[in-house]
């Protein structure tokens, strides 16, 4: 069984997610929004490359935030939550399809 980080999003922390995601590249991202939209219960399982991507999108959307002016309040919670997330046992059902839906997005 593989190892990978659990990222329990509620509904709002899903947007803001799936939100930093759109304002990086399109192309680069496409793969990694549709597993956020499709999280099933909002269990999101990251690998090393998926975690960093949604770290350096989280903080772009920050800084977006703090050059606007705007209270960065509830993206620095989710920073925090996205990084103390804990490396858990990915259920065979969800390792099976992850593989699948990162190959179609990359034809």
């Amino acid at each position: 069984m593989e190892k990978q980080r659990l990222f329990a999003m509620t509904e709002i922390e899903q947007n803001m997610l799936e939100k930093a995601l759109l304002d990086l590249d399109r192309a680069q991202t496409a793969s990694m929004r549709r597993r956020v939209r499709q999280a099933p219960r909002r269990k999101l399982y990251l690998n090393q490359t998926e975690y960093d991507l949604a770290v350096r999108a989280l903080n772009g959307l920050r800084d977006a935030y703090l050059a606007a002016g705007r209270y960065s309040d509830g993206i620095d919670a989710v920073i925090l939550k996205l990084m103390k997330s804990r490396y858990r046992r990915v259920p065979t059902a969800i390792s099976k399809v992850a593989p699948a839906i990162l190959k179609v997005a990359f034809l």
